[in-house]
């Protein structure tokens, strides 16, 4: 997602990138997205100031945390850079993550670092079909031992079987 600093025209100018998790360095144990990463940007120049607008939209494939079943679960994503010439000493990178700093007579800035931090931040913790615009899937509301098929079987804390040895002595 490089943008050529010098090919910039004053007012709006308009970038679309068609991105691959592995250009993205989007490793598939963090997330798996399935087909292209589309983002759309619209840089705005004026005079030496420099701010950037945009969306990025993919389609996740992970799996529920509830059915275990892989759900498609479309991902948006909007952010908004500022662009500023040198750092003075006293601020830090940390001070504002849309802010990002560039040289004096900058030539390019490569923006995946910065979109791909957007999209991890954007990941659910635990994705469930209940998320989907459809709604839950039907083993949503299943319980859990249910759908794994877990055979339940009640065993009792050997602990109590002296206070349980003293209960039934006194119903007797």
């Amino acid at each position: 997602m490089k943008i050529d600093f010098r090919e910039l025209l004053d007012g709006e100018n308009l970038f679309e990138f068609d991105e691959t998790p592995e250009e993205l360095h989007l490793q598939t144990d963090q997330v798996a997205i399935e087909g292209k990463i589309q983002s759309h940007l619209s840089i705005y120049k004026i005079g030496e100031s420099i701010t950037a607008k945009g969306e990025t939209t993919c389609l996740l494939k992970p799996e529920c945390a509830r059915c275990l079943e892989t759900i498609a679960l479309p991902l948006q994503v909007s952010y908004t850079f500022v662009f500023q010439k040198g750092r003075a000493e006293y601020q830090s990178q940390e001070d504002d993550e849309t802010l990002i700093y560039i040289n004096e007579e900058p030539d390019e800035i490569d923006l995946g670092n910065e979109i791909k931090d957007y999209i991890l931040l954007e990941l659910p913790m635990i994705p469930t079909c209940a998320a989907l615009p459809d709604g839950p899937c039907e083993k949503y509301d299943q319980d859990p031992s249910e759908i794994l098929e877990v055979e339940k079987v009640e065993r009792l804390d050997p602990r109590w079987d002296a206070l349980r040895a003293l209960k039934d002595q006194e119903e007797t």
